[in-house]
């Protein structure tokens, strides 16, 4: 089945929002939402999950298939992504997990992700 950027993108868009409503469920407890030093801020968190989810979508579209098999393609342009927001992987997956833990921050993220994402997909009226 051939899909267009624009519907993996919406089903992209729609199953993180899914995955981000459980993790915010799961941790509804946690209230302290100061970022920590060693965690990457909210913008520039909040731009990298774009990019990525933009990454993930173009190799879902080029492959016809999502997350069955781990592209080299892939892992280099995370590679490249990681370097363009001078951030490690390592530090990634340590700020992701604290997002995790921070649902309200992490949903602060995610709706920002998507009202980006809304803005790039509208078209204006004289096109």
């Amino acid at each position: 089945m051939n899909m267009t950027i624009i519907e993996a993108m919406n089903r992209l868009k729609y199953t993180l929002l899914t995955l981000f409503l459980t993790a915010a469920t799961l941790f509804a407890g946690c209230n302290d939402d100061k970022i920590p030093d060693d965690v990457i801020g909210e913008e520039k968190m909040t731009e990298f999950m774009q990019d990525a989810y933009l990454l993930e979508g173009y190799f879902a579209v080029e492959t016809e298939h999502m997350y069955d098999t781990l592209h080299p393609e892939m892992i280099a342009s995370y590679d490249s992504l990681f370097t363009s927001y001078a951030i490690s992987r390592e530090e990634f997956e340590h700020s992701l997990e604290w997002y995790t833990r921070h649902p309200a921050v992490l949903q602060r993220v995610h709706d920002s992700i998507l009202a980006r994402f809304d803005r790039q997909l509208i078209v204006s009226p004289s096109e």
